[in-house]
């Protein structure tokens, strides 16, 4: 896939998915104003942070599709995470606001046909999961959140119903849940996205790109690989050639190693310690 087609695709994933996302959040916020439920307030607040996500996320995205330049000589794929980063502060602020609106358990009437509301509205998030999760940076980090807005939907159409025909304790009980959930969600993405961003890279794909090379014979004096983005590495490696492989041999072998592992998106620069072949050919013969 080129490089333009692959930048229209990702770019449609997460436009479907925020449209998506808008209208699950007009549904739910339609449901409050109309049948004065608590639990699907806090769920429609969720609703709009989502969207505003979405589009910082679909703008991020767009920045890190640009190609390389002078400033950015390996590409722009980590700006995908200036989304990631501006949905946690979108979450945070629909937190606070959550709090104040929230109010104190103070007795009100909730209409059942909140929970209607709030079902069709969470059934659009259910589909805007599916879209989003076709995105491997910008999508995960919306994922996240609206995987947490299904979980929440699923609160707010049982704690409406319920507060409509027993409580309404029962629909503000839901209201306080969502917003637990919200808390723990926003610290779940924050370790993820700190832990990308460190240059995390899994052992096993170290493991097997040293063993790539000791396959041909290589030794490797030293091996360093970076994550930049999920699905995609940069690295350096310092390898050392046999004694009986000339010099000419071990680069184009590691021209073909090379290659190999940037189809699988491993860019590994490699040098050949030459100080060890000419310590090799000084050796007298046998």
């Amino acid at each position: 896939m080129g490089l333009h087609s692959l930048r229209e695709r990702r770019l449609l994933v997460l436009s479907t998915a925020l449209t998506l996302i808008l209208a699950g959040g007009s549904v739910k916020i339609a449901g409050y104003l109309l049948f004065t439920s608590k639990a699907v307030l806090l769920d429609a607040i969720t609703c709009v942070a989502a969207a505003l996500g979405g589009f910082i996320v679909l703008l991020a995205t767009r920045a890190s599709l640009e190609p390389p330049d002078l400033d950015h000589p390996y590409g722009h794929e980590r700006i995908a995470y200036g989304g990631s980063i501006g949905v946690l502060v979108v979450y945070a602020l629909a937190a606070g606001l959550s709090i104040p609106l929230l109010g104190a358990p103070e007795p009100y009437n909730v209409d059942w046909r909140a929970s209607i509301t709030a079902l069709i509205g969470t059934a659009f998030y259910v589909l805007a999961i599916l879209v989003a999760r076709l995105d491997p940076v910008g999508g995960s980090a919306l994922g996240v959140f609206t995987v947490s807005e299904v979980l929440e939907g699923l609160i707010s159409i049982g704690a409406s119903y319920a507060g409509a025909t027993l409580s309404y304790i029962i629909d503000y009980a839901g209201g306080l849940v969502i917003l637990a959930y919200l808390l723990v969600s926003i610290v779940r993405e924050v370790r993820r996205t700190v832990r990308e961003l460190s240059d995390v890279v899994e052992k096993s794909l170290v493991d097997d790109v040293r063993r790539v090379f000791e396959e041909r014979r290589f030794k490797v004096k030293s091996l360093r690989v970076r994550m930049v983005v999920p699905g995609k590495y940069h690295g350096d490696a310092v390898v050392e050639a046999p004694c009986d492989m000339p010099l000419e041999v071990a680069n184009v072998l590691v021209d073909e190693i090379t290659d190999s592992l940037a189809r699988s998106r491993v860019d590994l620069t490699v040098h050949v310690d030459k100080m060890s072949l000419r310590e090799c050919t000084s050796r007298p013969r046998a």
